[in-house]
């Protein structure tokens, strides 16, 4: 086993490579020294085992970092070895990251593309969804959990495997649906666009008596605090006070809210609908996925019903409209008028949200918000 450490002021970085066993446990424990460290992070890429040596090692080392505000960390953990952890409980204490697969989409067949990324059949019980250059591989991450945790509530969503990584993108493996995309289908079958927008609320509907566990779950409403903050470099402050104020009188609610919620994210399988792309799944009101509707379906302007999910401008307009009567027929006026009165406020936050999370595509965003949403929002 070859130990490579590296230390950067308070912070220890230790490359391990080889089995970290009864013979090489005690070398691992010599390079411990942990005084003055406040970040120790075991890089365990090329460790293909540990045995019950290796554990009592790493468990001294966690005990001695518990204390204070300093942290343990185990990076690029194989399968095999987050296994051993599993199986011995280590996995409820300590920091553990999973090691991810590289995969090649050279040949693959592209499934679907959204402002995010792109989804490509990898097998044939397998897609992968691989987020855009500049994505954080913690947003597939969270993914995952956010997936599994729509799984657990009933929601329909496919199942979600490992996170991968694709050069510098990475992406999330989910299983391969016998299944048609649902805008393939409401193209197809344009003639029935109302049951199709039945279909879409539905299970928008679905979607929001579903409670939202906290501890998994971001706070919708919490989050867009902070996106429009920060958009003070390409907004006014006017501007983006005016947007806050809006936020604040969208109502606080504890169930879940999809946000990419349209017909190329959801697919038909044995006529019933699944939704994929959970990336955004969180806690809020419904009217948060009801504005990301109108913005791919009712704002004839941005021409995104036909970019987002290849359905003409004109028929993703009798779609939104049908989506809205069914979608509202068991609501009240005012809740009705209030979703009309802040329709443009509440479709621009996709906007607000992509242009925080793809730094490449904001001169594309942000004057999508400035020069048609926020006029219009204030009725010019």
């Amino acid at each position: 086993m070859n130990i490579t450490p590296t230390k950067t002021g308070s912070e220890l970085v230790i490359a391990i490579s080889g089995a970290l066993d009864i013979n090489t446990a005690t070398n691992l424990d010599n390079e411990l020294k942990l005084e003055g460290i406040e970040r120790l992070v075991l890089d365990l890429a090329n460790c293909p085992h540990i045995s019950s040596a290796g554990l009592r090692v790493l468990l001294r080392a966690y005990k001695q970092m518990s204390t204070g505000n300093r942290k343990l960390e185990l990076i690029n953990v194989s399968r095999e070895v987050c296994g051993i952890f599993d199986l011995t409980g280590l996995s409820k204490i300590l920091s553990i990251k999973q090691k991810m697969r590289e995969i090649s989409i050279e040949g693959l067949q592209m499934i679907s593309e959204g402002v995010c990324g792109e989804c490509f059949q990898l097998d044939q019980e397998t897609v992968v969804k691989l987020y855009r250059e500049g994505v954080e591989p913690i947003v597939a991450e969270n993914e995952k959990q956010y997936a599994k945790a729509a799984f657990v509530m009933g929601i329909p969503t496919a199942i979600s495997y490992d996170v991968v990584s694709c050069g510098t993108r990475t992406g999330i493996v989910f299983e391969m649906l016998n299944a048609e995309l649902f805008s393939h289908v409401i193209k197809k079958d344009f003639a029935n666009v109302d049951k199709h927008a039945k279909t879409l609320s539905d299970l928008a509907k679905t979607l929001h008596v579903a409670k939202g566990d906290p501890a998994i779950l971001p706070n919708m409403k919490e989050s867009f605090r902070g996106y429009i903050r920060k958009m003070d470099d390409f907004l006014s402050p006017e501007e983006v006070d005016f947007l806050m104020q809006k936020l604040e009188s969208i109502p606080d609610c504890d169930t879940c809210v999809h946000f990419d919620l349209h017909s190329s994210n959801i697919m038909i399988q044995n006529g019933e609908p699944v939704i994929i792309d959970m990336g955004d799944l969180s806690i809020g009101s419904y009217l948060f996925d009801v504005g990301l509707v109108f913005a791919i379906y009712g704002v004839e302007e941005l021409g995104l019903s036909m970019r987002a999910t290849k359905l003409p401008v004109a028929q993703g307009l009798e779609l939104w409209s049908k989506f809205h009567e069914h979608f509202f027929a068991d609501k009240s006026e005012q809740e009705r008028a209030f979703f009309h009165e802040n329709r443009y406020f509440l479709g621009s936050l996709r906007f607000v949200c992509a242009a925080n999370f793809l730094p490449k595509m904001r001169g594309e965003f942000v004057p999508m918000i400035k020069n048609v949403f926020i006029p219009k929002m204030m009725g010019k």
